[in-house]
């Protein structure tokens, strides 16, 4: 009897499902399904694209802090990082000038860049005041939300705007002030 999903993912080539006893599921389209046991639950997923555009790669944060690289379909191994002590809440992929790098949010609020060109494989960028919801990496700007509230960061940790609520309740039609745009008349050509 299978466990519980508590994470899947849907690719064009198959699906992912993470069960609650730590074992990782691809169920291929065409193929036999392959299967293998983390060594910790699998809290957050991210799939990965080629050069042909066929998902190949899947990350994989788990429960514990670290972030593993599975080969698709077979499912290897091909090697993990330990950030920390608390559960990986999110990953990104940040590719600039053709190196890949990893940007992964734990629970307690640290952010680490892993991949090619970083020192010992991970290395902490900063931290937030709390649990990491998501994360979005355009150039050298980091979006990290949290909870209610977005920081838009530099890869140093300095802010680049105050951090802002994701979601402003519209002003009501009293607040609202009426503006009247008068064109000028047209000329005849």
């Amino acid at each position: 009897m299978q466990s519980q999903v508590v994470r899947s993912i849907v690719m064009p080539n198959g699906i992912v499902t993470a069960h609650a006893d730590r074992t990782l599921l691809f169920k291929p389209l065409r193929g036999r399904e392959q299967k293998i046991r983390m060594a910790a639950q699998a809290t957050v997923m991210l799939a990965c694209y080629g050069p042909q555009k066929i998902v190949f790669r899947l990350l994989v944060g788990d429960a514990k802090g670290s972030v593993h690289l599975v080969s698709l379909p077979e499912l290897n191994l091909i090697e993990s990082h330990e950030l920390g002590k608390t559960p990986v809440t999110a990953l990104a992929l940040h590719e600039p000038g053709g190196r890949k790098r990893v940007i992964a949010g734990l629970q307690d609020g640290g952010i680490y860049a892993l991949g090619e060109g970083v020192p010992s494989g991970s290395l902490k960028l900063f931290s937030l005041d709390g649990s990491v919801g998501l994360i979005h990496s355009t150039d050298e700007i980091l979006t990290v939300y949290s909870g209610w509230t977005r920081e838009v960061r530099h890869w140093n940790g300095d802010a680049v705007s105050p951090a802002k609520r994701w979601f402003q309740p519209p002003t009501t039609p009293t607040k609202r002030v009426s503006q009247q745009l008068i064109l000028p008349k047209a000329v005849r050509a």
